[in-house]
């Protein structure tokens, strides 16, 4: 996967071409035809103590939900002055993955509302089964553990960097557009990160591609016997609740 340097969907596959299209169109239209590369910045970015299985179903959310609203004002939230660029649906895009990715990565904090990306997605949702990329290796395991001892920002900054080949002060100006107190610190902790870039391309790091395990079923088994208890409590409880009181043997 060579780095994509924020390439849009050709205007061939635009129906009526680029300038008979909307944002949104635009941006829907980005999302689709880049959307393994989407869902890869987003696992990358994603905190490693969040669990593969959680990384992989938020990593698919957070692009699902990076489309503008239909409402919103007209390139709201994209990089400045790249209105005219060719690429500037898929940097839109990009952008709000980016943004979505280093606040789901926050820690929650105990008396401050969480915010919806801190949260576990609602959207997809797999039941009963456990998914993750491919293991290759002790190359791209040592390279899970390198991000994980870096700060969302850094990771970002390696990411797009790598993956991306965007120049440091591209990487800094996304950085800065995210949200991103200090870029230059985020850069400075990707500079610590000495793994080869092809690394981040690799089927590990993949959340489109993924192996399916089932979940903890004697767990699940223990889980169903109680719920089961529970329903039949309060249906007796209910079924008392309801009778008459001269019902009862007064």
């Amino acid at each position: 996967m060579p780095p994509l340097r924020a390439e849009p969907p050709s205007a061939a596959r635009l129906p009526g071409g680029p300038a008979e299209l909307t944002d949104a169109e635009r941006a829907e239209a980005a999302l689709s035809e880049h959307y393994a590369r989407l869902t890869r910045i987003g696992y990358l970015l994603l905190p490693p103590s969040l669990g593969r299985n959680r990384r992989v179903l938020t990593a698919h959310w957070l692009v699902q939900r990076s489309l503008p609203r239909a409402h919103a004002p007209e390139h709201a939230g994209a990089l400045p002055g790249e209105h005219e660029d060719p690429g500037c649906a898929y940097a839109y895009v990009r952008l709000r993955v980016v943004r979505s990715a280093l606040t789901a990565g926050l820690p929650l904090r105990r008396f401050a509302r969480p915010r919806r990306a801190q949260l576990p997605p609602l959207l997809p949702q797999v039941w009963g089964l456990r998914l993750f990329p491919h293991s290759c290796g002790t190359d791209a395991l040592a390279l899970e553990r390198a991000l994980s001892e870096v700060s969302g920002a850094g990771r970002a900054a390696h990411v797009l960097r790598g993956l991306e080949g965007l120049t440091d002060e591209e990487v800094g100006q996304v950085l800065r557009a995210a949200g991103v107190a200090d870029p230059r610190a985020a850069l400075a902790e990707a500079d610590r990160l000495t793994a080869p870039h092809a690394l981040l391309a690799s089927p590990e790091f993949d959340p489109c591609a993924l192996q399916v395990r089932p979940t903890d079923l004697l767990r699940r088994r223990r889980r169903a016997r109680t719920v089961r208890a529970g329903l039949c409590a309060l249906l007796v409880c209910g079924t008392l609740v309801l009778l008459p009181r001269d019902g009862l043997g007064g």
